[in-house]
């Protein structure tokens, strides 16, 4: 969508047809730009930008709830280099805190090791919270695999729970995309 300042000096009406035309809401931002050699995954509520070369499926949490994967190419190990893991409750009467508690509880249970818990801004959210972990998996051959976990939680202003997770493993080119995947996961205009 492009800027809309100069809509602005037209009028209330012209904005309104603007935004209307566009199909987007008033409080949208631009989004940030999908990165060269990515693609955006875009949805009703939130999208983000991925590398190109990994393949997103539809999935189901643990709790049979429909969630999205998006897995990166397969390493000797058997493991994706990467994978993005994304959850979503809507209309939930769960607050962040609760979910933290239950992130830092399966954590503990699956020996992962929280390195990090912390408020971020994200617009549009009502609250969120950036975690991060670390853990080992058992690849192929039994070989011990490091492996790091960077995410995102969001509740939306109409109690739409997001998580945003990317797992990757310390060894693989993963690693040094998260920091412009998490950057690029953003809420879209149906908070």
């Amino acid at each position: 969508m492009e800027t809309l300042s100069w809509l602005t000096m037209r009028g209330p009406a012209v904005l309104l047809a603007a935004l209307l035309a566009a199909g987007c809401s008033a409080e949208e931002k631009k989004a940030p730009p999908v990165p060269p050699g990515s693609r955006e995954y875009r949805a009703d509520v939130y999208a983000f930008a991925y590398p190109a070369s990994w393949s997103p499926r539809d999935d189901k949490e643990a709790s049979g709830a429909p969630a999205l994967k998006v897995d990166g190419p397969e390493l000797p190990s058997g493991l994706p280099d990467g994978q993005i893991e994304v959850g979503r409750r809507d209309r939930t009467a769960t607050d962040l805190g609760d979910q933290l508690a239950q992130f830092r509880g399966l954590a503990l249970l699956n020996g992962y090791r929280v390195t990090g818990v912390r408020t971020v801004r994200l617009d549009g959210a009502a609250d969120a919270r950036r975690v991060e972990a670390t853990y080992t998996i058992t690849g192929k051959g039994g070989a011990k695999i490091p492996m790091r976990l960077v995410g995102l939680y969001a509740l939306t202003k109409r109690r739409t729970l997001l998580a945003f997770m990317v797992h990757s493993p310390a060894q693989g080119t993963a690693a040094a995309k998260v920091p412009g995947i998490i950057a690029s996961f953003h809420l879209t205009g149906k908070r």
